[in-house]
């Protein structure tokens, strides 16, 4: 399968992308926030054409909810999900990481709804890839929508034939 960096995407490429580029680029400063920033730019700017899926939304959700708990509560990273189920009261001052599906969409980039059929065929990708249930429903919503470009840091994609995969570079 085809791989390079997202530096390397070809303008008016349509693009699907994968929780941790949005990670990486809202928690930054990382290695790799510079990269992913670099690349939703050109999205916003109307250069590629940037698609995601509202199972990546809500991974996004999740993942930047536990990120602000860990830093705003000042809590271990492992013990974020544990302490935030136990102290609900807590995860109701949680407020930043609720922005950041507005800002993905105020960046222009398009959200796909994932729907029964694509459930239904990621079982078929899974069986195919051994890939985990989120990422191939990711697959299943890039192939019904006609995409096979996908910006993501995720290793378990370069083992699927189908697509191109993008990776962010640390330091941009």
């Amino acid at each position: 399968m085809p791989t390079g960096q997202l530096s390397e995407i070809p303008d008016g490429l349509s693009v699907f992308i994968d929780a941790n580029i949005f990670i990486y680029h809202f928690s930054g400063p990382t290695p790799l926030s510079p990269a992913c920033s670099a690349f939703l730019r050109r999205i916003e700017d109307g250069v590629i054409r940037g698609l995601t899926s509202t199972v990546v939304l809500v991974e996004v959700l999740h993942r930047l909810m536990i990120l602000e708990a860990v830093g705003a509560l000042q809590l271990p990273p492992r013990d974020a999900l544990r302490y935030l189920k136990e102290h609900p009261q807590e995860g109701k001052r949680l407020l930043v990481h609720q922005a950041s599906v507005s800002k993905i969409q105020a960046m222009g980039v398009e959200v796909v709804i994932v729907g029964l059929e694509d459930i239904l065929r990621s079982n078929e990708i899974k069986r195919q890839h051994g890939l985990l249930t989120n990422d191939a429903v990711l697959l299943a919503v890039m192939e019904r929508s006609g995409v096979a470009a996908l910006a993501s840091n995720d290793p378990d994609f370069q083992a699927v034939e189908t697509i191109t995969l993008y990776r962010p570079a640390p330091g941009g």
